[in-house]
């Protein structure tokens, strides 16, 4: 299929540099400086690339090689806007100044890093289909042809329908992962393009194969392609038509690959080692330590020494004065002169290439397939809904038509209304999680921000409307509301049209706010305004003159209004449970001398209108529900159209700020990091632009010597004799064999674990270190000849690196180590310093502020640092760096081998160099089916024996390269002839069949059996677990770290307790002796409660973060006990719970006006530090028994509103029905409040207003007080005009703890229920233990029982040896 008919670059495009400097650092730019900042002299800071001379046309792919080009790449692409350069007009995109080009038409310069960054629950071809429908206008046949040619290109047709995955979700392999994002960056249909390190994770086969369709396309479509690779084989260098090298601050060489070659070795005489590759040699003098022979070395450095005391410099000066940039001084000269200022309008497209209408479809659709992959999502949503629905409903079950009644269903109407506030808060975290992939994608000009916006909310439109129409049906019939068809459809449209409006407030919260903690803050406070101001908690009467205008811009009122007259306004509500007087004594009194206490009675009636009551009591009006659909449609509108623009222009910005700008920039960034806080320290690395190569040389030798000395004293490893080897292993997941038969064995020295991308060698390394969280293992393990028993004694005697660098961002390099080296290693702290030494890593910088690949090489040293004996597994540990880089990595773990180290590790596009370190190779094809096991340095000779027609040269080719294209194209199991007349050659059945097998596993065989007649225990040499105590100290102080540097976390929860504090204390500001004031009082003590939903987000959120590092890395190595995680994630959020709670009293407490004395101040602030510690645990427990932070929430939601539904607040104990009477004293809230409440109203007299008095008529001839005497004797109250003698004015209550009575509360409780409340946090903890433990120690039943099933089903490929891990 030919590309070109889709894929178009802008005629003639090219880029030129004519002596442009550019600046790298973008992150504080002029705007800080005054105006007559000196731009020119900023470069002499060496912020600045300066003096780049190149020109580079359409149709050309450049090789960019360099420690600057990173920053070379995001300078040209990222900070178009900002770019800053001199001199003006020096760099030009065709015959257009570059910045002004870019800035008119970005979408035609293409950035693609070495991150993989997708949405995990898509599949691959979900994935292809929505770019391709992003940027091409095709019809659905055409589109899938052209994606299915695109998947064959880059070989992704046979994974096409499988999840991509990320970590946490299992899915494609990490280097077909890689793959998509090219083809990603291929779809984006671009004309100059910026490949940052995207072979990264690629083996050499894939490398090469995707080079090769890199220059097809540049070709075909006569784009300009820069390309930046940290290791390649000369077969690939060969590739490119250009190379332009970069040092720290200059350009040194530009033209081709043959011109580069002959320029260094010729003219510089710098001499190339024949057994290096191209980049090898390039890299090596770019790092300013020429590799070279021994005579060459002490020939060339000397020289180079007494030219300049900087080689860097030394570099440019000979660049700029040789015949190349002479050369090229004289073509991009004459390219500016010939430039014009005005742009050609051929050369300006349109943004993008198809409508928005079709980018929204994209995108909504996208939004449904990403809930359709995630069932487990789905599934808590539904459930919460229905169950809550169930719950709800049936609590409320047959509202009587009465005046209690009318309570209950405003009760339930305000239930209903929190409880989708409550799910559309639950949102929050997806909108945050969902923004890598946006950024990405909207800098591939797929689509806009708004657009994606637009198209999820549609997405959680309909989704939502699907759960809103199923919680109506249930909750509506259950209570009992008005059996007609106008009725229920009111209800369920306004209900549907106010959950629209929650999600567009929360997206548009969660789009202005930088990040989740802050969100969580910000949407706190909303939710507790939308709750208290919705008029049903605080009647529209008696809100504080302050606040009445949150009211009318509260979507919650409109909706309880609408929704409340919809079914109360044509009823008539009995009263006779609420007449006064009654009783025995009253049954002769006529009823023209009682009346209703309840709001809308009048005296002498014994019902109540319900408009009435909608009028008196809650100033709601029928005539209002249609102007309040209107209201809410308004509401909706004005709510959408603000996240939308939020969602295009905000997260831009904040992208471009760090925390410390977004928290008010009260330090200067820079200034922090050399501030005297010990993780914040200056980075005291020499600088090597200032130093001389011999200097350089000899640093990198002391490194190298002081890890040898470490050796030599024997401070790392001891010999070992230990032989681990496996038999006939095969995995099994969902009856897909991922491994097929494997065997071999690892002794001392070192193993490289290759094959093509997505051939299993990750899943087997997960296989050895037990990280296989699913699927069936069988197959034999031994280790020294003996089954593998002791699972936790291998664990601690292996050193894993894992392909995903995981890490806690807040913790410094040395810290990192620490912890590994305390609880895995021996301890030896000097050992660490050694290490971050040969990795060249700062141990006091923060590793959120390490590169990419500074946190490989953490990862490496976090396991280095262990000192492992039996075995060190490594996945890609050279991924990502540079040549030099990754041999110096691979000289050092050759050390640990000749020291009697075991190694297996996988690697990608090793060279010849580095192959030649490894003393045997395990080669895998596509099932994880193995083709060759043996001595390195044999591979080669095996494939050429058994298939004449391969071609290897020992002396020029790399055999790493030659193997990897055997198996990679060579390595089908069909045996038929192709078109080509070549044999397609079954090499594992080769494999199998061959002699090389048979002497491959008589050595293993004789290897075991040696080790049986030593009889090696290697349980011996386990190193002793630290103690409990020991772990649980410095795991508390890990986390105790992190916590103190999360900055945003803990001011935004301040911030979140003392901002409720102060809305609720002045929103209940000085509350009064009446009535009113009882109620408010209860409703005050609610509201308080109803802020640990936001709080419990943000717990989460932070919790979060280590557990992503335990499950994916520390568990699986027993780094420590499991327990002591969650122990010491309790034990440092306990202190910021208490002091953010103590925030929240005292800003909330001493406004409403209560006692201040100790005995009730002093023990209301000692229930609500329990309440934190409540929330805290109740927290903690869901997050680390869910599997995500989206399911949680949405438990939370659930969970929240099923336990406050329950405490007695909006439905009356005695209103209950039987079967729920038990959840009343179930729920922990029903003792947090009435502790609260009967702190606060207990001995506090009660003044009615004269709208709160009940009016009678007494008998002629008796006074109100004879009258009512029976009455207030066995009802309480009192009498306020008692020697009336016409009408009676009657106080329902006349102390605080009457009231107390009516709502089944007491004050002589209060510290039984500071017991059970108690009571309550200890089963939170246990649950937290018991849920952790059950999903994620153990499998749980579930997982037995599915593994269980795969067991039977494949039952036909279990061996005679089994080991389930």
């Amino acid at each position: 299929m030919s590309f070109s008919k889709y894929f178009r670059s802008i005629p003639d495009c090219s880029v030129t540099f004519d002596g442009a400097s550019i600046r790298l650092d973008q992150n504080h730019f002029i705007n800080n400086h005054s105006e007559d900042f000196d731009i020119e002299n900023s470069a002499k800071h060496g912020t600045f690339l300066n003096d780049l001379v190149f020109r580079a046309v359409g149709g050309e792919m450049v090789l960019v090689l360099g420690k600057s080009s990173s920053s070379f790449f995001k300078a040209l692409f990222e900070n178009h806007d900002r770019m800053s350069y001199f001199p003006e007009g020096s760099i030009r995109f065709k015959d257009n100044e570059y910045k002004s080009f870019s800035t008119k038409c970005p979408q035609h310069i293409i950035y693609n890093n070495e991150d993989d960054i997708h949405f995990p629950t898509l599949t691959v071809k979900q994935t292809v289909d929505f770019a391709l429908d992003c940027k091409f206008s095709l019809s659905k046949s055409e589109r899938d042809e052209l994606r299915d040619a695109l998947l064959e290109e880059l070989g992704l047709a046979n994974v096409a329908d499988t999840r991509v995955g990320d970590e946490a979700i299992r899915g494609i392999s990490g280097g077909e992962r890689k793959r998509i994002s090219i083809l990603e960056t291929f779809i984006a249909n671009g004309s100059f393009y910026l490949w940052d390190n995207s072979t990264k994770g690629l083996d050499s086969s894939t490398a090469l194969e995707f080079l090769n369709t890199l220059k097809r396309l540049t070709q075909t479509t006569k784009s300009v392609n820069f390309v930046k690779i940290s290791q390649a084989s000369d077969k690939i260098v060969q590739k490119f038509d250009k190379i332009l090298l970069l040092s720290e601050s200059y350009q040194v060489f530009y033209g081709t690959v043959e011109e580069c070659l002959e320029y260094f070795t010729c003219t510089l005489e710098i001499p190339k080692d024949p057994n290096l590759c191209v980049i090898e040699y390039l890299t090596s003098i770019l790092n300013f330590r020429p590799e070279s022979t021994e005579h060459g070395m002490k020939m060339t450095l000397p020289h180079f020494q007494v030219m300049t005391p900087n080689f860097e410099e030394y570099l440019h000066q000979k660049w700029i004065v040789s015949c190349n940039h002479d050369n090229w001084k004289h073509i991009t000269s004459r390219q500016i002169e010939e430039g014009c200022d005005r742009f050609n309008d051929d050369d300006l497209t349109p943004l993008f290439d198809t409508t928005r209408c079709t980018q929204i479809r994209c995108c909504t659709r996208r939004a449904f397939q990403r809930l359709l992959g995630d069932k487990g999502f789905i599934f808590a949503q539904v459930v919460s809904a229905v169950v809550e629905a169930l719950v709800t409903g049936s609590l409320f079950y047959d509202i009587p038509l009465t005046t209690l009644g009318s309570f209950s269903k405003g009760s339930l109407t305000f239930f209903a209304v929190l409880f989708f506030t409550f799910m559309a808060l639950a949102d929050i975290p997806d909108t945050f999680q969902r923004q890598m992939v946006v950024n990405k994608q909207v800098k591939l000009h797929f689509y806009s921000r708004w657009i994606e916006a637009f198209g999820n909310t549609i997405h959680d439109y309909v989704f939502k409307l699907i759960i809103v129409i199923l919680f109506t049906i249930i909750l509506y019939f259950l209570a009992h509301f008005q059996a007609d068809a106008a009725r229920f459809f009111t209800f369920l449209l306004f209900l549907s049209i106010f959950n629209f409006t929650m999600v567009s407030l929360f997206s548009f919260i969660a789009f202005i706010t930088p990040n989740i903690s802050i969100a969580n803050s910000v949407a706190g406070i909303v939710l507790l305004a939308i709750a208290m101001y919705a008029s049903y908690v605080i009647y529209i009467q008696d809100m504080h003159p302050w606040f009445v205008w949150i009211a009318y811009i509260n979507p919650a009122m409109f909706a309880m209004e609408a929704i409340l007259s919809n079914e109360l306004f044509n009823l008539q509500l009995d009263c006779s449970e609420m007449i006064v007087p009654r009783g025995l004594n009253y049954s002769d009194v006529p009823f023209s001398h009682k009346t209703c206490a309840w709001q809308g009675a009048t005296l002498g009636r014994s019902f109540v209108y319900g408009k009435d009551y909608l009028k008196q009591a809650l100033n709601y009006t029928y005539g209002h529900v249609w102007r309040n659909f209107g209201i809410l449609l308004g509401f909706l509108a004005f709510l959408l159209v603000i996240s939308l623009l939020a969602a295009e222009y905000v997260p831009p910005l904040f992208n471009k700020m760090t925390d410390y700008e977004i928290l008010g920039r009260f330090h200067d960034y820079n200034a922090a990091r050399k501030s005297s806080r010990g993780y914040m320290v200056q980075d005291e690395r020499p600088d090597h632009s200032s130093s001389s190569s011999i200097d350089l040389f000899m640093s990198q030798k002391n490194i190298i010597s002081k890890s040898d000395e470490c050796m030599e004293t024997g401070t790392y490893v001891e010999s070992q004799n230990h032989v681990f080897s496996w038999s006939n292993i095969e995995y099994t997941v969902n009856g897909m064999k991922l491994i097929d038969g494997n065997s071999g064995f690892v002794a001392t020295g070192m193993t490289a674990l290759m094959g093509e991308s997505g051939a299993g060698k990750t899943t087997l390394l997960n296989i050895f270190s037990r990280m296989t969280k699913s699927g069936v293992v069988s197959g034999q393990f031994l280790i020294d000849g003996k089954p593998l028993e002791n699972l936790t004694a291998f664990s601690r005697s292996i050193g894993f690196v894992q392909q995903q660098d995981v890490h806690l961002d807040l913790l410094t390099v040395l810290e990192s180590l620490e912890v590994s080296c305390v609880l895995r290693g021996d301890g030896d702290k000097s050992y660490i310093n050694v290490i971050s030494d040969l990795l060249k890593l700062n141990p006091n910088v923060l590793v959120r502020d390490l590169t990419p690949t500074d946190r490989k090489l953490l990862s490496i040293g976090v396991e280095l640092v262990t000192k492992p004996s039996l075995l060190l597994l490594l996945d890609e540990p050279t991924s990502g760096l540079d040549s030099q880089a990754a041999m110096t990595v691979v000289k050092f773990l050759k050390k640990l081998s000749l020291q009697g180290q075991a190694i297996l590790c996988t690697i990608h596009q090793p060279s010849k160099a580095i192959y030649s370190q490894f003393d045997n190779i395990m080669l895998l094809k596509s099932g994880g089916k193995c083709v060759y096991f043996g001595p390195a340095q044999s591979a080669a000779r095996f494939f050429l024996k058994y298939d004449e027609t391969l071609t290897f040269d020992g002396e020029s080719d790399n055999p790493a390269d030659f193997v990897i294209d055997v198996v990679g194209h060579n390595g089908g199991i069909k045996e038929e002839e192709e078109n080509t007349g070549g044999k397609v050659m079954n090499w594992p059945q080769i494999w199998n069949d061959s002699l090389e097998n048979e002497i491959v596993s008589e050595k293993r065989e004789n290897l075991e059996q040696e080790a049986l007649e030593l009889s090696i225990d290697f349980t011996r040499s386990v190193r002793k677990e630290v103690s409990y105590t020991k772990q649980l100290l410095l795991i508390t102080k890990r986390q105790y770290l992190c916590m103190k540097r999360d900055r945003a976390y803990v001011i935004s929860k301040f911030a979140l307790n003392g901002g409720a504090g102060l809305f609720v204390g002045f929103s209940f500001w000085n509350t009064k002796y009446n009535i009113t004031g009882l109620k408010n009082a209860t409703f005050l003590c609610f509201m308080s409660l109803c802020i640990s939903s936001a709080l419990i987000n943000q717990v989460q959120n932070k919790a979060l973060e280590a557990k992503g590092v335990y499950l994916t890395r520390e568990a699986s190595t027993n780094t420590y006990h499991w327990s002591i995680f969650l122990l010491a994630q309790l034990i440092v959020e306990i202190p910021l719970a208490i002091a953010s709670s103590t925030l929240f009293f005292l800003c909330c407490y001493f406004c409403c006006g209560y006692s201040f004395a100790p005995h009730i101040a002093g023990v209301f602030y000692l229930n609500y530090i329990v309440f934190s510690l409540y929330y805290l645990t109740f927290g903690m427990w869901l997050i680390y028994s869910t599997p995500n932070l989206q399911t949680a929430a949405v438990i939370v939601a659930f969970l929240y509103s099923f336990t406050a539904e329950f405490c007695g607040v909006m439905q009356p104990y005695s209103l209950m029905p039987g079967f729920w009477k038990f959840m009343y004293r179930a729920s922990p809230y029903t003792y947090f409040v009435e502790n609260f409440v009967s702190l606060l109203l207990h001995e506090r007299p009660v003044i009615c207003k004269p709208m709160e008095v009940v009016p009678t008529m007494p008998p002629l001839g008796e006074t109100c007080g004879e009258f009512m005497q029976d009455f207030v004797d066995e009802f309480g109250g009192k009498m306020v005009n008692p020697n009336s003698t016409s009408i009676c004015a009657y106080c329902a209550y006349a102390i605080g703890d009457e009231f107390l009575k009516d709502q089944f509360m007491s004050y002589s409780h209060i510290w039984r229920n500071s017991g059970i409340e108690l009571a309550f946090i200890g089963f939170n903890v246990a649950a937290m233990f018991a849920g952790f433990y059950v999903i994620y120690v153990r499998t749980g039943w579930i997982s037995t029982t599915k593994n269980f099933l795969q067991k039977l089903l494949c039952s036909k490929y279990v061996k005679k040896h089994v080991n389930s891990y």
